[in-house]
């Protein structure tokens, strides 16, 4: 006992089986959870290192063809001005500066079409914050710009100083980041301007060393901004540098206006520009104007986010292994709780009790485990039901039998040496009733075990039958509609009589002609033999039938139709004995119309229901 109760004990929290799984599956998430924080932060600095200067070279793409267009603007701006055109009577611009070309009007229609033109140029691009024509032959100026209220200075010579630089040619010039000293003190004068500066010739002018004049197109300074939607889309810092070396745009705001210093990035030539330890740089030059376009994002910006990156990692690893081990935790306690249950009804049933035990609500490998023992149990207490039932009634129907033994031969005899005398006497009709009641005892001892064919059966019926007939005057028929294919399946012995006994005492009681009892058999779904006998005579109310059913599960029951329900139950029981649920008896009737009862049992062979009766199969 002390060794039973010590096995029975349950084991320690070391020993413990999910408790060792749950240690595994929590070392086993930590390391691989780890394991992928480390690779995925190394690859994360490659990919996004990647993936910086992939962006800074098209951001850098971008503003140079940005750039580029707006360059081939001013180009276009400047052609245009040698082209005739067809509002100004086939002259250009040009034409109107030349004194030996000069469209005969006077000065105040010239400078209207000359404003307007310098109008309209300003109208269609937005980029362009002032221009300016100079005419050496008037020595006049004709400004516009898009600011309102802005003007040149009366003070500024610009006839004398020219356009900076050195020689005179039809080159176009770039004066970086500036304040013009030409616009009136008066004015908006705080921003800075790129200046796109070229000297203006006759169109057959063999030499360029007369200019008729010069005009200027003032940009923004920062109008690179526009090449993409906010400043705040760059990581880094953007450069446009022209050839110089003059910074001519600074997205910092810091160095626009001042030669380049590449020094702080490591970078001696733009042609050698490259990344390094410390920045990421992306630069391309322009073929069309010569400016340097560069993007320079310093590495830390790539660790903070990699280290943010690294933080969210480690922070989903640590929730992780908490959660998972709060999911072991509660899924262990679970697991064990049901674990606990299922031993405790083994116990009870160790000790004997079998109770119906609920279903079970999850459909997983426990609650197989639970569905498999409760229908182990219900199968193990029926087995054992059935075989003490059984057991009972046969020492029952032994007692009987030995109580109630005559000698065969001696019965035989007297029931032969009545008939003879019948006959002596002229009564055939009482000597064909012994002879048949003689055929009953002789085929009922004549027939060994439990089981006989479906034939056999009807051919004792039939004997009984017409005995019957003979006591009641044929005041009933009786049909038989049994397929001739099904006679030869087996049927247990004696299972048709009590049918036929009770369709004729009680379903024909009273019924003087007219009366018709039929015999049934059919095959049914699942090889499922169903015997029905039917008989139209007076039928059963609710409640009879009600208690008469009550009394075939429960022969105990009480009951006032036992002379009715004793025979019908006996059979239902052996049914019941023999094949188990869902075989058995059911009746339905209607008053005065019908009384229909039916047996049901498995369709097989003599042979084959005995050894199906020995097997296990009421479990």
């Amino acid at each position: 006992m002390a060794g039973e109760e010590a096995s029975r004990r349950e084991p320690r929290l070391a020993n413990r089986y999910f408790f060792k799984m749950m240690l595994s599956y929590c070392l086993v998430i930590f390391v691989g959870l780890g394991l992928v924080a480390v690779l995925t932060t190394s690859r994360v600095v490659g990919a996004l290192t990647e993936k910086e200067l992939r962006m800074d070279s098209e951001m850098v793409q971008q503003v140079q063809t940005y750039s580029d267009e707006k360059y081939r603007t001013v180009q276009s701006i400047f052609a245009q001005l040698y082209m005739p055109k067809s509002y100004y009577n086939n002259y250009s611009i040009t034409d109107y500066l030349n004194p030996r070309k000069r469209a005969p009007m006077d000065s105040r229609i010239k400078r209207e079409l000359i404003s307007g033109y310098l109008q309209d140029i300003c109208g269609a691009n937005d980029f362009i914050s002032d221009i300016f024509i100079v005419d050496y032959g008037d020595r006049d100026i004709y400004f516009f710009s898009s600011i309102a209220g802005r003007d040149t200075s009366l003070d500024y010579d610009f006839y004398d100083r020219g356009i900076p630089g050195e020689d005179i040619d039809n080159r176009i010039r770039i004066i970086p980041n500036h304040i013009p000293a030409y616009i009136n003190a008066s004015s908006v004068n705080d921003y800075a301007v790129i200046s796109y500066c070229i000297y203006l010739f006759d169109v057959n002018a063999v030499r360029f060393n007369q200019p008729l004049g010069y005009i200027v197109v003032n940009v923004w300074a920062d109008h690179f901004k526009q090449a993409y939607r906010n400043a705040e889309s760059l990581n880094g810092t953007l450069f446009v540098v022209d050839r110089n070396g003059m910074t001519l745009f600074d997205s910092s705001g810091e160095g626009a206006g001042k030669p380049f210093d590449g020094t702080p990035y490591g970078i001696a030539d733009f042609r050698n520009a490259a990344s390094n330890d410390a920045y990421v740089i992306s630069a391309q030059q322009s073929e069309r104007t010569g400016y340097w376009f560069m993007n320079v994002v310093s590495r830390e910006v790539i660790h903070r986010e990699v280290g943010a990156m690294r933080r969210s990692l480690y922070g989903a690893l640590v929730a992780c292994v908490l959660l998972a081990l709060v999911i072991s935790l509660v899924s262990a306690m679970l697991f064990t709780r049901r674990i606990k249950r299922l031993v405790f009804r083994m116990q009870a049933v160790e000790r004997g009790e079998f109770r119906t035990w609920p279903q079970p609500r999850s459909r997983d490998e426990i609650g197989y485990l639970e569905e498999s023992f409760n229908r182990m149990t219900s199968r193990l207490e029926k087995h054992i039901q059935t075989a003490y039932v059984y057991q009972l009634k046969s020492k029952t129907a032994e007692l009987r039998a030995l109580q109630a033994q005559i000698n065969p031969h001696f019965l035989f005899n007297t029931l032969e040496s009545i008939r003879i005398n019948a006959l002596m006497n002229k009564d055939e009709q009482t000597a064909r009733m012994i002879h048949l009641l003689g055929n009953l005892f002789r085929w009922n001892i004549k027939t060994r075990g439990m089981f006989v064919e479906l034939r056999q059966e009807i051919e004792y019926a039939g004997a009984f039958i017409e005995l019957e007939l003979m006591r009641y005057a044929d005041a009933f028929e009786v049909k038989t509609e049994v397929p001739q294919k099904l006679m030869q399946l087996g049927v247990p012995k004696f299972i048709l009589q009590p049918l036929v006994e009770n369709a004729i005492k009680h379903g024909q009681m009273g019924v003087i002609e007219g009366g018709l009892i039929t015999i049934e058999a059919r095959l049914e779904a699942e090889a499922q033999l169903v015997i029905a006998v039917c008989d139209n005579g007076r039928g059963m109310d609710e409640e009879t039938l009600r208690r008469i059913e009550a009394r075939l599960d429960d022969p105990g029951a009480e009951t006032t139709e036992d002379s009715y329900s004793i025979g019908l139950s006996n059979v239902h029981q052996r049914l019941r004995i023999l094949f188990g649920e869902p075989y058995g008896m059911s009746i339905e009737s209607e008053p005065g119309v019908r009384t229909v009862v039916t047996i049901a049992m498995p369709a097989m062979r003599k042979e084959e229901m005995e050894t199906y009766v020995q097997s296990d199969h009421r479990g």
